[in-house]
C-alpha cells in the first residue's frame, strides 16, 4: 500500500502506463491532522484589498459554475471538496 498526493496518484493511476498496474481504493484522506487545513495562495498580510478581491473572484466563479467547468476538464473528481 502507497500513500501519495491525490491529484498526482489519480494522474499517474488513469492517464499513464505505468500506473495501469495499480488503482486507487478507499477514501480520501481528509482529516486536518495529517493533511492540514487546506491550500492556500500568498498574499502579502497588509495587502487586504487584494485578498477580498480573490476571495470575491473564487466565490463568483463557484456560484456560475465556470469552477467545475475547469475542474472538469483537467479532474476526474472536485479538488476543492476531494469529491
Amino acid at each position: 500500500m502507497q500513500i501519495g498526493d491525490l491529484v498526482p496518484m489519480l494522474e499517474w493511476t488513469q492517464k499513464t502506463k505505468d500506473g495501469e498496474c495499480c488503482e486507487l481504493v478507499g477514501k480520501p484522506i481528509t482529516d486536518p491532522k495529517f493533511v492540514g487545513e487546506g491550500v492556500g495562495m500568498a498574499v502579502r498580510q497588509e495587502d487586504n484589498a487584494l485578498r477580498e478581491k480573490l476571495n470575491a473572484a473564487l466565490d463568483a466563479i463557484v456560484a456560475n459554475n465556470v469552477y467545475k467547468t475547469i475542474n472538469d476538464k483537467y479532474f476526474s473528481l472536485d479538488i476543492f471538496h476531494l469529491e
